[in-house]
């Protein structure tokens, strides 16, 4: 999805509605975290990423605040890696064992699984 800034009205105005509707979508993400806490926080990232790119596009209007405002949302986003880097390990192992059934050592990838689950609950309720 593209940002759409319409040229016959004030670009700070636009440049908020964005914003504003950025924030919103990642509001949205995090209210689902309870029964999707993967997609939520990936979904979150995508949004805050967008955000990031919009501040760019105006950086010079106001570099004081723009940096602030990337560095608030580049925190943020960095806080969700790591719980989001381990569910995409799990993915990652849950696709290559149903990939190749024959060559997947059953116990290794539960054992695998199993270690990359407990990461990634150990992140998610780190800093609670």
């Amino acid at each position: 999805m593209s940002f759409r800034i319409d040229p016959h009205l004030p670009l700070t105005a636009e440049v908020r509605r964005i914003a504003k509707g950025e924030i919103e979508g990642m509001l949205r993400h995090l209210a689902s975290a309870p029964d999707s806490p993967d997609k939520a926080m990936h979904g979150c990232r995508k949004r805050i990423k967008r955000l990031r790119a919009l501040l760019r596009l105006v950086r010079t209007g106001d570099p004081g605040f723009i940096r602030e405002e990337n560095a608030r949302y580049r925190d943020i986003s960095a806080s969700l890696a790591g719980p989001r880097e381990a569910a995409a390990l799990i993915e990652t192992i849950d696709r290559l064992a149903d990939s190749f059934p024959e060559h997947a050592a059953a116990e290794a990838f539960e054992a695998m699984r199993g270690t990359l689950k407990a990461r990634r609950k150990r992140l998610l309720h780190e800093d609670r």
